[in-house]
């Protein structure tokens, strides 16, 4: 095996990798990543056995050949080479991988391509097309939710579900952690395909998704299979395990009728809130909404630190109301949301809050359940 390849060129295929490969297991071959070398160039592949992904990658080949070899050393290597060159020479019998960049030398042992696990398959008949900007939005707007209590089944991934209607397709992410619900839909092109009412896409997946998807445009082709979702662009194809357990119904958590609603400049309430969550309790970030005619009060009470408020401008209607939130739940909501204006509706003072953006998206929801303050 010996092949050359440009330095961000392997930059790149390992940076994707980085946060898939299991660097504490009792399987030392999955904190390896896979190096298949042929004419055609490199396929690049790692996995956890539940998070999987694959690349393909350009290469000067003089000899075929694959070894695993490990991946966070690999992609610090290559990060420190000398030149934008960087050369693979696999003694035939070894295991021992040599690596050169300019008068940089390395021996790196690796591990038999024949131990490394099996990568899931894939088929060219995907069933659904969808732009990265909106695969990255579904992403962004629901993965803050998604429980790390790994104990609460169901909780610990995004539900995804799918409506057809008349021709039109829609694809939603609904997530909550028990404290906070985010939903977010998007319309996709699906065809004549069958698909899935539901699934459940594991956390990490959604983490290493993201990364994906932002790193440029064009469509990603998506499919799900009995127990894989597979997302294929180009030359790389991603893959995750789908979670097994029910999704509540969050329709019982969607708010109904509201009895205040209240109508903020959403980066006026986020640096409000920046500021007097200062003086919060740094154990649950209480703060209280006093809400009248005209504007929106935010305040922070510490025994031991002090106290803060702010006023803040904001179409008010309905009665005036004291709540409490816990503020960064407030805060995650936010920043996940893009609209300039943010309209909340609450009910009492124990009543759960429902916000979506201004402008009267319907197709993104939050919802926050409120806390008691001392």
């Amino acid at each position: 095996m010996e092949f050359q390849i440009a330095k961000e060129e392997l930059i790149r295929a390992l940076s994707r990798v980085q946060g898939i490969v299991e660097k504490r297991s009792t399987n030392p071959i999955i904190a390896n990543v896979l190096l298949d070398v042929n004419e055609k160039g490199m396929q690049v592949s790692a996995t956890d056995t539940e998070v999987s992904f694959v690349g393909n990658y350009q290469v000067e080949c003089v000899r075929p050949g694959s070894l695993t070899l490990g991946a966070r050393q690999l992609f610090d290597i290559a990060r420190l080479v000398p030149t934008d060159q960087v050369r693979f020479s696999l003694p035939e019998g070894s295991a021992q991988m040599e690596i050169s960049s300019g008068k940089a030398f390395f021996k790196v042992i690796g591990l038999s391509s024949k131990d490394f696990p099996s990568m899931p398959e894939t088929s060219d008949g995907y069933s659904i097309s969808m732009p990265s900007s909106s695969l990255k939005a579904l992403v962004d707007k629901t993965l803050f939710a998604i429980s790390s209590d790994d104990t609460r089944t169901g909780l610990n991934g995004a539900h995804i579900e799918v409506d057809k209607d008349n021709g039109s397709s829609h694809l939603r992410f609904v997530t909550t952690d028990g404290h906070r619900l985010a939903v977010c839909g998007q319309n996709f092109d699906a065809g004549d395909a069958d698909l899935p009412d539901s699934v459940l896409l594991p956390k990490k997946g959604l983490a290493e998704l993201r990364k994906l998807v932002e790193e440029g445009d064009g469509a990603w082709q998506v499919s799900f299979s009995q127990n894989q979702a597979v997302f294929q662009q180009d030359t790389v194809s991603f893959s995750m395990r789908l979670l097994e357990g029910e999704f509540p119904d969050y329709s019982q958590v969607l708010p109904g009728d509201w009895q205040r609603r209240v109508l903020v400049a959403r980066e006026t309430l986020v640096l409000a809130l920046r500021r007097v969550s200062i003086l919060a309790s740094e154990k649950s970030h209480p703060v209280k909404f006093v809400i009248q005619d005209g504007s929106l009060t935010i305040q922070a009470k510490q025994p031991e630190a002090g106290e803060a408020s702010e006023e803040i401008e904001a179409q008010v209607e309905g009665g005036d109301l004291e709540i409490g939130f816990n503020a960064r739940y407030f805060l995650d909501v936010l920043s996940a949301m893009a609209s300039d204006t943010v309209c909340i509706e609450i009910g009492d003072s124990l009543s759960p809050c429902l916000l979506k953006p201004g402008e009267g998206d319907d197709d993104e929801l939050y919802v926050i359940m409120p806390m008691r303050l001392e």
